[in-house]
Parts: C-alpha cells; sequence; structure tokens
C-alpha cells in the first residue's frame, strides 16, 4: 500500500494537523487517483490544489500546447512555455510541490482509444471546455461506475458537479440536467470571454469537493454549485432528476 514519506510529511505538516485529517483520512487520501481531462483554466488550479492537499496519483490528459492567450488564467505556464505541450510543463511543474507525487500524461485529446487509461482512477474530472468530450466523458463514467466532477466557465460564471456513479442510488447524469439529444453551438470561452479569476475559482472549488467527497467530510453528491465571479457569491443547489434519462 502506498504511504507518504517522511519529507511528504513534513510538506504536508500544516495540513495534516487539522481535526478532519485523521490517520484512516490521512490513508485515503494517499490512494485516491485523479484523472484531469484538459489543463487548462480550471484543470491548472485543480491540479495544483491537488498535489498541495497531499494527493499522490494524478493522470493529466490534453493534447495542446501552450499559446500566448492561455497565460491569463493557465497559471502552470509562463512565457518561457509558449510551445511546448502543456501535459509536459504541467508535470514538471507539479513535481516541484511533491516530487514523490506519481503523474501519468496523455499527449492527446481524450478519446475512445485512450479512454481507458482512466479507468483505475478514483474521479473523473471534465475541464476540457467541450461538450461533446463532457457527453463522452459522462458515458464512459456512468457505464464503469467511476465517479464524475463536471466543470465549466464561461464569462464570469462558473457550474460544477460531482455525480456520485459507485453509490447513487438514484440515477443522475449530466445528461439528465442537459438532455440534448445533439450537439448543441453552446458559448466558448473562445467566443465570449473568460475571467481568468473565475477560471481559478472553479479549480480551487472542484478541488475542495474532490477533499469533501473522497474523505466524507461534507455531503458533495448530486450538488450544483455555481457562482458568478462578479459578485463573489457562491450557491449549491441539489439537483434531481425529473425526466427519464436515455442513459439510465
Amino acid at each position: 500500500m502506498n504511504k507518504y514519506s517522511e519529507k511528504e510529511y513534513e510538506i504536508f505538516s500544516r495540513l495534516f494537523i487539522l481535526k478532519e485529517f485523521s490517520e484512516e483520512n490521512i490513508k485515503k487520501l494517499c490512494e485516491i487517483n485523479i484523472g484531469i481531462v484538459g489543463i487548462g483554466g480550471i484543470g491548472c488550479p485543480l491540479s495544483q490544489y491537488l498535489v498541495s492537499s497531499g494527493i499522490k496519483k494524478l493522470t493529466l490528459v490534453d493534447g495542446d500546447s501552450v499559446e500566448k492567450n492561455n497565460l491569463n488564467r493557465q497559471i502552470l505556464f509562463g512565457v518561457n512555455d509558449i510551445g511546448k505541450k502543456k501535459v509536459n510543463v504541467a508535470k514538471k511543474k507539479l513535481k516541484l510541490i511533491n516530487s514523490d507525487c506519481n503523474i501519468d500524461i496523455i499527449d492527446n485529446n481524450i478519446d475512445i482509444n485512450n479512454i481507458n487509461s482512466l479507468a483505475k482512477c478514483s474521479i473523473i474530472v471534465d475541464a476540457a471546455d467541450d461538450w461533446k468530450t463532457s457527453k463522452f466523458l459522462n458515458e464512459y463514467c456512468l457505464k464503469n461506475s467511476i465517479n464524475f466532477l463536471y466543470a465549466s466557465v464561461i464569462g464570469h460564471d462558473l457550474q460544477i458537479i460531482l455525480f456520485d456513479n459507485k453509490n447513487n442510488k438514484e440515477h443522475l447524469c449530466l445528461n439528465c440536467i442537459f438532455p440534448n439529444k445533439n450537439d448543441v453551438d453552446l458559448p466558448r470561452c473562445e467566443t465570449v470571454g473568460i475571467s481568468g479569476i473565475s477560471a481559478g475559482l472553479a479549480g480551487l472549488i472542484s478541488a475542495q469537493k474532490i477533499i469533501n467527497f473522497s474523505l466524507n467530510l461534507s455531503n458533495e453528491r448530486n450538488i450544483l454549485t455555481v457562482s458568478d465571479g462578479k459578485k463573489i457569491n457562491i450557491e449549491n443547489f441539489i439537483v434531481k432528476s425529473k425526466h427519464e434519462c436515455d442513459l439510465k
């Protein structure tokens, strides 16, 4: 079984003295395996705070290279990283936080050919900003009983929800909330813009949801979290399906 080294206990010493981090929860934390699809405005701060919170196993999936227009929100990258592969830069930067963490990378966009690389994940996170990818990940997680976190930011507005696909007695998935059968022309950050601060907030909230859920610190099952960054408000809604889902 994996365990933390003495060096890691020193790195996370201020975290582990919190009462929530019992010996049992520290063992759980050590075993969590998170797959992050999309190392952008949400995926960058999310991965940083997961590693900073003691997560030792990550798989990063992204086929893109760093561009200038990424730098306002994708905080793992700097000017010197332009043109380099995102997953390579991200892994190198995250290893500077905890060199003992295990980070696998997939230098391609997620598809049917590489999705099974995430089969052993505790939670798969959709931070890809692509509706086709969101639907694909939702269906895969449902079929394979893998917990799924969907996170999205447009402009200043964010929405995040974690679906418990292992223990949920009542079916609820992304398709229940957005039941469109065909791809829709949704607004994306490249067309309507995005606040780097709101993207960062989405990454932080997603990280906290993962920790809360994994260590049973609070109920995160089927709770839709929304926020308007301009108003600095965060609201949580309990979501229930009211129609017959095609994926049920």
